[in-house]
């Protein structure tokens, strides 16, 4: 994705789904910082406790916008460490939409139009995203126009000796009948001999989203 600092293009992982998508609320709860209503789901993963997301999505990078979209509303929420540098309270600016007719309107019942406006302008000048690229990318969740999408940048381990790759293998059984993979950030510079595979750096163990 080209950036205006970089004066080029920087790496951004994305992670999207054409699912229900989540209200302000559901969003809410991924993106703050820990809960005291631990998800049945999850009984031995850090997710339980509402951890996961951001654990797994910072050790990653220093950046993170996530967007998503119900059959009624539209939320990005951004969590970054670009942002609240040097700051004393950590700060995850949100704006919400929700449907009014034919279009998304400012949702006045989660924040007031001033608020939502601060908010996306703080978006706008510490992330990739603007209104415009947000609404392009709005147009990828399909016909239904419902899903999630996570947009992770300034990548820590991102380089020419490192390298992500994603590891589909069912590692956990839950009643919902769902699998988690794992995202591996694999060493390059490890030379394999002839059967023999390089060693994990790093292995997120499902935590993403969890």
């Amino acid at each position: 994705m080209f950036s205006k600092k970089a004066k080029g293009k920087v790496p951004v992982l994305c992670v999207s789904d054409d699912g229900h998508g989540m209200t302000y609320e559901e969003m809410m709860r991924m993106v703050s910082f820990g809960h005291d209503k631990p998800n049945e789901y999850c009984q031995d993963q850090i997710g339980r406790f509402g951890i996961g997301f951001k654990s797994g999505a910072m050790k990653l990078g220093k950046d993170a916008l996530v967007l998503t979209q119900t059959s009624t509303s539209r939320s990005v929420s951004f969590l970054s460490q670009s942002f609240n540098d040097k700051k004393d309270n950590i700060e995850i600016p949100v704006v919400t939409y929700c449907k009014e007719g034919q279009y998304m309107e400012v949702d006045l019942d989660v924040h007031s139009k001033a608020a939502a406006e601060h908010n996306l302008d703080a978006i706008k000048e510490f992330s990739r995203f603007n209104e415009y690229f947000i609404g392009e990318k709005v147009g990828l969740f399909g016909e239904d126009g419902t899903g999630t999408q996570v947009y992770i940048w300034n990548l820590d381990r991102w380089g020419e000796d490192y390298a992500l790759e994603w590891n589909p293998e069912r590692t956990d059984e839950n009643p919902a009948g769902h699998g988690n993979g794992d995202i591996l950030i694999r060493s390059k510079r490890v030379r394999s001999r002839p059967r023999q595979t390089s060693k994990d750096v790093c292995n997120l163990s499902s935590t993403l989203f969890l």
